[in-house]
């Protein structure tokens, strides 16, 4: 066998790179060339700078849920999006988005990236007084419970984004405690941490009580629709043995403690033959500045979370749904849900989903059916919590992978433009993550300042965090216009 020299191994490696090379010259100009083969060209290489994409082709093996509701909603053409998409320049910032969308203090300060000039799109004009329900219950903060609902899709797991906003929002209004959490916490938060003991032992999702979710496959899912409000519910049955086995959940504040996590009473949602630390009261009274308890279960029945609280100030719930896109309200009963809006004085519910729809939503017809499936969500929310103001925060920007090229995805804009013409016809407030971040490929600009994960998706800690004081100030400049 003739034997491998140094300068073999260099003339095949060159001899590959040059051939690489080659096909990427051959993708610059003649991609057709290459039929469904998809090839960097030779310039995305070379470049620091995304390309943006073409359209992806429509897919048919989704069917997004398309209601037909008796206001429909004015669809965006591809034609749109292709403008919109084509108004790329060299910019020494993000551009500041409009006043309406957020306050002063915005992406401008990220890195500079091709971004997309102001919008093309139809204006959408929000609707006036969407807020007033939670603003005016904001005077009742120092003497009860003013309660805020934030449910979302991964983008505000472990208490991400909530927690800025529960934060500020109870260092100006008062109240403390995290609001709710579910028995057995199969994601941990960076706010509190939970320990469910049987029998002493750390329970893990094969001893721990059976988890149903809403949200989930079919085989996570009940036959009936009684969740609670968190769209999951742990069931104490006969698994557990009852009456020998010990289910013991210890709370404790996850790093330092702060005035959010200090809590003075501890509100359950359970079953009636459920007994916790030998009460059957759903309310169990700590001394004030508590933040640690322990809790023991006793019976057999459903829990459906429990909520570490004040008797007063605000209270506010992060209910994340992984995976979810938000049309899962309807299969949770409404008597249910409305008791628990009313009894905790619910005056705000924040709806922050659509990330999870935009791989499969490449096409504006598809973001059309897909925001007209929201707008029976949140009717159904609406006749459950009549008193509580509603807010849909869109979907952050997204990176993909088209053709070899990183990019926002395609129809991300009309997303962003068709919830907000669904939000302004449903009389409720809308916010826009995707501009308040910078718009087009801005989860790039973030990611070059370590705001962003790997997976050009989600928020790092850091993005997070910004994410949330951008929602809050905007949050808080929408109340003092109305003082």
């Amino acid at each position: 066998m003739r034997e491998m020299r140094p300068r073999h191994i260099v003339l095949f490696i060159a001899s590959c790179l040059i051939l690489l090379g080659a096909i990427c010259a051959v993708a610059e100009y003649e991609k057709s060339w290459l039929g469904p083969l998809r090839w960097p060209s030779l310039s995305s290489m070379l470049s620091t700078q995304p390309k943006q994409p073409a359209q992806p082709e429509l897919a048919n093996d989704l069917d997004l849920e398309a209601d037909i509701e008796p206001e429909e909603l004015v669809p965006f053409t591809v034609s749109d999006t292709l403008t919109l998409l084509a108004e790329v320049e060299e910019t020494e910032s993000l551009p500041e988005p409009a006043e309406a969308e957020m306050p002063s203090e915005s992406a401008e300060e990220m890195s500079p990236t091709p971004v997309v000039k102001p919008d093309t799109l139809p204006e959408v004009k929000p609707a006036t007084g969407v807020l007033e329900a939670f603003i005016a219950g904001l005077a009742d903060a120092g003497s009860k419970q003013v309660r805020v609902v934030h449910y979302g899709d991964s983008q505000i797991e472990e208490d991400r984004i909530t927690a800025t906003i529960r934060r500020n929002l109870q260092a100006k209004y008062g109240g403390g405690g995290v609001g709710i959490l579910p028995l057995y916490q199969t994601i941990p938060t960076r706010t509190i941490r939970q320990t469910l003991l049987i029998n002493g032992k750390p329970a893990t999702s094969k001893t721990a009580p059976k988890r149903y979710i809403v949200y989930g496959p079919k085989n996570q899912q009940r036959e009936d629709d009684i969740y609670g409000p968190m769209g999951q519910v742990a069931v104490m049955d006969t698994s557990l043995r009852a009456g020998s086995d010990s289910l013991v959940l210890h709370i404790e504040p996850n790093g330092k403690r702060s005035s959010s996590t200090y809590f003075s009473q501890v509100r359950l949602f359970k079953s009636d033959n459920i007994e916790v630390n030998a009460r059957s009261a759903d309310i169990l009274t700590l001394p004030d500045s508590t933040n640690t308890c322990t809790l023991e279960f006793i019976g057999q029945g459903d829990v459906y979370g429990v909520s570490l609280e004040t008797p007063k100030g605000i209270i506010m719930d992060n209910i994340p749904m992984r995976g979810g896109s938000g049309n899962v309200f309807t299969r949770m009963n409404a008597d249910q849900l409305r008791t628990f809006f009313r009894e905790t004085n619910t005056r705000l519910i924040i709806l922050q989903f659509g990330g999870n729809v935009m791989p499969w939503a490449d096409s504006p017809e598809r973001v059309r059916g897909y925001a007209n499936s929201m707008r029976r969500q949140i009717r159904h929310l609406r006749a459950c919590a009549p008193n509580a103001s509603i807010l849909f925060v869109g979907p952050s920007d997204m990176t993909t992978v088209i053709d070899g090229e990183r990019s926002s995805y395609p129809m991300l804009p009309v997303m962003d433009r068709q919830l907000a013409q669904m939000a302004a016809s449903e009389g409720i407030a809308y916010w826009s993550l995707y501009q308040a971040m910078g718009g087009w490929n801005s989860m790039m600009a973030w990611g070059e300042k370590g705001l962003a994960a790997s997976d050009g998706v989600h928020f790092s800690q850091g993005g997070a965090d910004k994410a949330g004081n951008l929602l809050w100030k905007w949050l808080e400049t929408q109340i003092n216009k109305r003082k």
